[in-house]
């Protein structure tokens, strides 16, 4: 895993070509479907606020039977899922954080680490039993919050979504196990997320910048935007093989499961924006199925 790769992740829970198409809610109508179904863009750390400002939301939630996510809100809150993400989290004893970096290094990465914690009295010190990616993954989304307004850990925008069609009755499903995140944000070798790690640390202002710049693509609700954000190569998205591995996959795993899911009852898919655009997006993958896909008005 390099460094761009490191990178992307914040993208694909984060995050057109017209104006037309500064929208993150899209939907899927023809080919054989009785009824349409619905593609919402989301963004892990934006507030649940946003939701009154995207167009035909409630028309969204009221004309589907189910909200298909990543990973249905049941299962990423309970317990047991906590208690396995934080497990999972936890680096071997031989191969703490101490371990894994010279004492050079180490003093890179705990001068960053300190930047966005030691406001909350939290220490690197502290942290040695996590994997770098888990860090990693924290410090990601430091910098990302600071560039949303009104955040609130408790009440984000893709989580708000899901909760607002359950409480209209619809039921939820997901697009992935709890094992498939786990195994894409923590499971590489250590080595691997200890390089990355370092080398996010080095280039801190880089990955603040490309936050900012994520970010404000989100707030315009303009995919084209965070395309140009994601394949920029000075922002990491030149990377053909962590494009492959972080989204192309990932898109093409969740069109066939679409393409079967839609048919049977009308959905409204809830996933990060970074899936949506471009050639290898989800919305071209149907529309290649012969699907009508178009923003909400």
């Amino acid at each position: 895993m390099t460094m761009k790769r490191l990178s992307l992740i914040l993208m694909v829970c984060l995050v057109a070509f017209t104006s037309s198409h500064a929208q993150l809610l899209w939907k899927v109508s023809g080919n054989g479907l009785g009824r349409p179904s619905y593609i919402f863009g989301t963004h892990h750390m934006a507030p649940a606020s946003m939701i009154d400002q995207i167009k035909g939301i409630d028309t969204a939630i009221e004309g589907c039977d189910i909200v298909v996510g990543e990973i249905e809100k049941e299962i990423l809150t309970s317990p047991q899922a906590q208690m396995k993400m934080a497990e999972s989290m936890m680096a071997p004893a031989d191969s703490t954080l101490d371990k894994l970096f010279s004492p050079t290094e180490y003093a890179i990465v705990e001068k960053v680490f300190n930047k966005y914690f030691s406001s909350m009295g939290v220490k690197l010190s502290q942290m040695h039993m996590m994997k770098p990616s888990a860090i990693s993954t924290q410090l990601q989304a430091m910098q990302a919050i600071k560039y949303f307004p009104n955040f609130d850990a408790n009440n984000l925008i893709d989580i708000a979504v899901q909760s607002r069609a359950n409480d209209a009755g619809r039921p939820s499903a997901s697009l992935e196990s709890l094992q498939d995140q786990i195994d894409l944000l923590f499971n590489s070798p250590l080595t691997e997320q200890a390089r990355n790690l370092l080398e996010a640390c080095q280039q801190d202002e880089f990955f603040q910048i490309q936050s900012s710049a994520l970010a404000e693509a989100y707030m315009n609700q303009n995919l084209y935007q965070l395309l140009s954000v994601m394949t920029d190569s000075t922002m990491g998205g030149d990377s053909e093989e962590a494009m492959e591995a972080l989204i192309y996959s990932r898109n093409r795993a969740w069109a066939e499961k679409l393409v079967k899911m839609m048919p049977e009852r009308a959905c409204l898919v809830c996933v990060g924006a970074g899936h949506l655009p471009g050639e290898k997006g989800l919305l071209q993958l149907l529309r290649d199925r012969g699907y009508t896909v178009e923003p909400m008005q």
